[in-house]
């Protein structure tokens, strides 16, 4: 079991993100980025500048080096003020492949470049035909002398509109080669046949921009593939167990968060004569919330510390990722409904991050595949 007493340095990272997030940044600027759907370059570019972008980007490449602890903790007090400009300020897509199966041409050029803020990066791994059924994707990265020649259609591309590179997952293996036929390739944006197809607009997360990208003809080098051909399929699935851990803490981030806005407001709210939290209905609607917070929390940093210790927790990270991210919805719920009509108006955080709850149970593996992973590591499947 985790110990949950953060040393000084986590405690540091720890300050430095709910500093930027609750009183020079993010706070300030949340509601306009949610409501106007433009991404804050200016927020992003303070969070390079704080070192807040790239924090698990190994050190010799300009990163933090942080741990998977660390990186949590970051991400959730960024998420506790507005999940939606967290995903905005995720601009390193494909670094954690790039660092562990990249020549080091390429680790020196993308690494440095996302840590500086001189690159944003994107991950074009979905289809629009295939979701959680990454085996059968479509996209074709042919042969042909030194270059791969690519086509096909990627959708739900964060920061696809403004993008340098696309690390690009496809098939070149033959049709019926599944999960051992796709490589990993870094694409850029300016290459001929880049296309934005359409730019995708979402229920939250709105300060991200999303894009729907046609790849027509694309050519790039073969320097330009990650790691082994064949393999990158293999070479995603290492670091899932990390990924999910990192879910789980924006999710619980989003849950915290609610739950404070909920605490101030019923201790300040007035209904008959007397503040709201003296309702017992009201305060026990608190405390299950705030039972569900600290579950999330235990399961997350448990996961992250087994990770921290080089294991590899494919159930724990799975049932941190699978419960923080319903809890986040159900806790977000709770928080509109304990704010009353002012819950559902943008007024109020607790609104904003309702809406920023659901995809927290679709990427990186929905809910259902969560639990199907959890079974199979219980049961003899």
């Amino acid at each position: 079991m985790v110990d949950f007493s953060f040393n000084e340095e986590q405690r540091a990272v720890r300050d430095t993100a709910r500093e930027f997030a609750e009183e020079e940044e993010v706070a300030p600027r949340a509601r306009e980025a949610e409501d106007t759907g433009e991404w804050p370059r200016d927020v992003w570019e303070k969070a390079v500048e704080t070192g807040l972008v790239g924090v698990d980007v190994p050190e010799e490449y300009g990163g933090a080096g942080m741990g998977a602890v660390e990186r949590s903790l970051m991400v959730e007090e960024i998420s506790k003020v507005d999940a939606g400009m967290l995903a905005a300020l995720g601009t390193t897509f494909g670094s954690r492949m790039i660092a562990e199966y990249g020549s080091e041409e390429q680790k020196d050029r993308i690494l440095r470049g996302l840590t500086s803020g001189d690159l944003i990066g994107a991950m074009a791994n979905t289809e629009p035909s295939h979701g959680s059924d990454a085996a059968s994707i479509e996209t074709r990265a042919e042969k042909d002398g030194d270059e791969y020649v690519i086509d096909g259609v990627k959708t739900f591309v964060t920061h696809g509109t403004i993008c340098d590179y696309a690390l690009t997952m496809c098939r070149t293996g033959d049709e019926d080669s599944g999960h051992a036929g796709i490589s990993a390739f870094i694409v850029e944006s300016d290459r001929d046949g880049f296309e934005v197809e359409s730019e995708i607009h979402k229920m939250g997360w709105n300060a991200s921009e999303t894009a729907q990208i046609r790849l027509d003809g694309v050519r790039v080098p073969e320097d330009n593939l990650v790691g082994h051909e064949n393999m990158g399929f293999y070479q995603l699935m290492e670091f899932f167990e990390a990924e999910r851990v990192g879910i789980a803490a924006q999710a619980l981030g989003i849950a915290q968060g609610c739950l404070n806005h909920t605490v101030d407001y019923v201790e300040q709210r007035e209904q008959f004569d007397r503040e709201i939290m003296k309702f017992q209905a009201v305060q026990h609607k608190v405390a299950g919330m705030a039972v569900k917070v600290e579950n999330a929390r235990r399961l997350t940093y448990d996961a992250a510390a087994h990770l921290d210790d080089g294991e590899k927790p494919t159930k724990l990270a799975s049932m941190a990722k699978l419960y923080a991210s319903e809890i986040a919805e159900e806790v977000a719920s709770d928080a509109v409904q304990l704010h009353g009509g002012n819950g559902y108006t943008r007024d109020y955080p607790v609104e904003r991050q309702f809406r920023h709850t659901k995809i927290y149970q679709i990427g990186e593996g929905t809910s259902e595949i969560q639990r199907n992973i959890i079974a199979g590591e219980l049961l003899d499947l």
